[in-house]
């Protein structure tokens, strides 16, 4: 599953927009889209993707990427404001299967227990493309709620017209956790522009997150260091190949569960035993992490073939973490024990080519691809209440919640981008073949046969059909639609996560079939060049979305068979002997289908003199039963579904002195749809959020490039202006951060 932009660059640079079109972009707005007035190579299938440009992304000044999505409609974080506490969810899904994340080409998928899953340095980044829904050829097994890639900065993006050698500098204050970021790169490119390099280092120093009641989150300091480098080499005119390299590192004493509040408090009695330093260092890890991408591509597109646009790709990318605790310590094996080390690795091989084909009939763009995916995941801990228990391989072994193994996915897909007239017909299709298997584990608790713990290989295989319309009514409106029909097989957690053979459900889940997805997506874009003035431009964008998913791969909880399901349903209780021992026996099974529909309203005009926007999204989801009780007879809400959401901006610009100021408010609703609504059982319970009041939060910000070559750049902002105490939805009662005064000047030479 490697994820890139449906489409290459130099196909977008080919588009062709109408006459009436100026094809001119315009900065100041929340968030970019793709152009909407296009002509034969228009790609339909992006008609849903949001863009963050460099613009966006100095002006918001986040400290993670999650804030930085959190200004796209249906596009929400979820976790804390801590170092990696994060995930993202698009259209209500934020699983890591849901939301493949992709940066120059790696693919990143870290899962760990009660851990983020998002840890790049937003101050490497040069875009943001966000795809919503399952609506990529190039995307399988999963994807459901849809794609981020992350693309970072190149040597290109600053030298100037022959300029041979260059530097950048950059320093960011936050005040709310009284924050220093220091950024610097050296660029070059040799006299022929064959050769061309970047090497760029951010270090990133933080306190802890102030609240707004000005308490703290204690232990959220942020020390981290990241490292850039990136050349291409222009064999020929129509060859290049490029080298990509991304290293971070972060330590330091954190709560475990880095997605949560604080929950790790020491005692008074602890405080007054120990001393308050160490009493909070017993709660707490002292954590070592490691994040690294690397990929390695070529590109061959002859001047003068159409049938030849070939792009080959290797990439390789590792997240790791060690966990470790005071050794007077005696961690809970349910939170890896007094030590851990994780490690996740992808490794990746994509060949793609596109052949562009003129016929008296239209126009045909055909793309031909193959892939290759390994995604690994290793995990081993010390278990220092088990050191003398044969059982337990005496304290060292895998967590049975986290099982080590690896999942291989061949791929192979074609798409045919069919314009005829004002018509582009897409269709695509795509073949998945996917293996999962399982390492076993080092305590024969966890490795018993008569258990059920089998960790042999499973396979899946399928097909992946897909298509898109677009209908260009005129000069200013498009017209789209996408159908997708998509799987995803079992994750390596899902399909080998164990328990002992004294459990309701200790074996693994060998008998889970994939999870299907049906997604359509309706909407149409207007776009006017001119409308008032000479040089304004107004954008609307509506879209629909309806994702309808079957067989649903979720933990084996609570009712385990029908017969149990009905003693419950007349008022009985009924554990699973019920089942008489009818039931699947895994962590993880199949339930039922669920439906999520969405609907988006994106509206921006910008002119010389001021710009203004406004996004509306709303999301509804329910599943067609429980997912703790699949014969439960009423429909349940989904919980990973975010409230209603509304952005808005509004700003001046001051040409003369290269001055941009602006405002920008974030609206949600409240957030009071639970599965307890209609199953209130204890088995679902626990897996409610907690329901949060509604909040706006009011942001402002300004650009200023004092000097009239643009070297040297600063961008002021304030971060929750009024200082609104405020619950975060989509989490377990996370309050939010408080005001913050942030500041950046660069400075390029």
């Amino acid at each position: 599953m490697i994820v890139e932009k449906a489409s290459s660059t130099s196909l977008q640079n080919n588009m062709v927009q109408t006459t009436e079109s100026k094809n001119t972009t315009y900065q100041n707005f929340l968030y970019q889209m793709p152009a909407i007035v296009v002509k034969a190579n228009g790609d339909a299938t992006q008609f849903g993707q949001s863009q963050l440009t460099q613009t966006n992304i100095d002006r918001y000044q986040a400290n993670n990427i999650a804030q930085l999505l959190d200004h796209l409609p249906s596009v929400s974080s979820a976790g804390s404001p801590r170092p990696g506490g994060q995930t993202i969810n698009i259209l209500g899904m934020g699983a890591v299967e849901d939301v493949p994340i992709t940066v120059d080409d790696s693919l990143k998928t870290f899962d760990k227990y009660r851990q983020g899953s998002v840890f790049i340095e937003p101050e490497v980044l040069k875009t943001i493309a966000v795809n919503k829904g399952p609506h990529d050829v190039e995307i399988g097994n999963g994807g459901f709620g849809g794609s981020v890639v992350l693309d970072t900065r190149d040597a290109t993006d600053f030298l100037k017209p022959d300029q041979q050698l260059g530097g950048f500098l950059k320093y960011s204050r936050y005040s709310n956790n009284n924050q220093n970021t220091y950024s610097g790169a050296v660029f070059a490119q040799s006299p022929n522009k064959v050769v061309d390099g970047l090497v760029y280092y951010t270090k990133r120093d933080s306190g802890e997150i102030s609240r707004p009641d000005g308490t703290k989150f204690l232990y959220s300091a942020q020390d981290q260091n990241t490292y850039l480098a990136k050349f291409n080499i222009h064999l020929t005119d129509e060859q290049k190949i490029s080298l990509k390299a991304m290293y971070s590192e972060h330590e330091g004493w954190e709560p475990f569960a880095a997605k949560r509040d604080q929950d790790a408090v020491p005692t008074a009695a602890d405080i007054e035993r120990y001393g308050y330093d160490e009493a909070w260092k017993r709660r707490l890890v002292y954590r070592d992490q490691d994040d690294a991408s690397y990929s390695l591509g070529y590109e061959y597109q002859p001047k003068n073939n159409p049938y030849i646009h070939l792009k080959a790709v290797l990439s390789y990318s590792e997240t790791k973490q060690h966990d470790s605790r005071l050794p007077s310590v005696s961690g809970s094996s349910s939170l890896l024990g007094n030590e851990s080390w994780v490690n996740y690795e992808n490794t990746a091989f994509k060949l793609t080519n596109i052949s562009d084909l003129k016929t008296n009939y239209g126009d045909h763009q055909i793309k031909v691809g193959l892939q290759y995916l390994k995604m690994k995941q290793h995990s081993l801990m010390y278990d220092k209440t088990n050191a003398s228990n044969a059982n337990y391989n005496y304290g060292y072994y895998e967590p049975n919640y986290m099982p080590a193994g690896d999942q291989q996915m061949y791929s192979a897909f074609v798409e045919d981008k069919y314009q005829v007239g004002d018509v582009t017909i897409t269709p695509s299709l795509r073949y998945d073949h996917i293996t999962n298997r399982g390492y076993g584990n080092l305590a024969p608790r966890y490795n018993d046969l008569s258990a059920g713990h089998d960790y042999s290989a499973r396979t899946y295989t399928g097909w992946s059909p897909r298509l898109a319309l677009a209908w260009q009514q005129n000069n200013h409106l498009t017209w789209f639609a996408n159908v997708s029909k998509t799987w995803r097989a079992p994750r390596v957690d899902e399909q080998y996560y164990v328990q002992s053979a004294a459990t309701t459900v200790p074996s693994t889940s060998q008998y889970l079939k994939p999870e299907k997805m049906l997604a359509i997506r309706l909407g149409n874009e207007i776009n006017f060049d001119g409308l008032f003035q000479d040089e304004d431009q107004l954008k609307v964008r509506l879209t629909y979305h309806h994702n309808r998913g079957k067989d649903e791969i979720f933990r084996n909880r609570s009712v385990f068979c029908q017969a149990q399901a009905e003693i419950i349903a007349q008022g009985g209780s009924a554990s699973s002997s019920a089942c008489n021992g009818n039931y699947d026996h895994g962590f993880y099974r199949n339930v039922t289908g669920y439906t999520i529909q969405g609907y988006e309203a994106e509206i921006f005009y910008e002119q010389p003199s001021f710009f203004a926007g406004l996004t509306y999204a709303y999301i509804r989801g329910q599943r067609d039963n429980s997912p703790v009780n699949p014969w439960f007879a009423q429909k349940t809400w989904i919980e990973e579904i975010p409230p209603r959401k509304a952005t808005a901006t509004l700003g001046v610009k001051v040409p003369e002195h290269r001055l941009v100021i602006g405002w920008r408010g974030t609206f949600v609703d409240r957030h009071d749809r639970s599965i307890l609504n209609t199953d209130n059982s204890v088995g679902a319970s626990g897996f409610a959020l907690p329901r949060t009041s509604g909040y706006a939060l009011h942001n402002i910000f300004a650009e200023w490039s004092p000097l009239k070559n643009d070297s040297v750049k600063v961008n002021l902002g304030i971060d929750n202006l009024f200082n609104k105490d405020y619950k975060m939805y989509l989490g377990e009662y996370m309050t939010g951060t408080g005001r913050d005064y942030k500041l950046s000047v660069s400075y390029q030479f």
